[in-house]
């Protein structure tokens, strides 16, 4: 039986599709991960803002947040403390699955 180019293109997509479904990122075991390291990243930026406000009130005096309460800074602190989680999340989730796509294309195959 002789096959097409394009039922070929058609195999090698759904081939690489079911790869991509059972694939090692399958997010449950790493989005824990994810979720973990982003948190203890804006956890410490979250600490690190708010000391500061705090420790070092003469920065703020010359600043546009002279006049900021203490609660609305940590209003900022926590908007921007969501989207350091979100970001970071995301960024490293992307980068797995980058990176698995390259595995599963050979990309790392270096010719042995």
């Amino acid at each position: 039986m002789r096959i097409t180019k394009r039922q070929l293109r058609r195999i090698i997509k759904e081939e690489k599709a079911k790869l991509i479904k059972e694939s090692v990122a399958d997010e449950t075991q790493y989005q824990d991960m994810f979720e973990k390291a982003a948190m203890e990243v804006s956890d410490k930026f979250y600490n690190d803002m708010m000391a500061l406000f705090e420790q070092e009130p003469e920065e703020f005096a010359a600043s546009p947040f002279a006049r900021t309460p203490k609660s609305s800074w940590e209003q900022q602190l926590l908007m921007a403390q969501q989207e350091i989680n979100t970001g970071i999340a995301d960024a490293m989730r992307a980068v797995v699955e980058q990176t698995e796509m390259r595995l599963s294309d050979g990309q790392y195959d270096d010719g042995r």
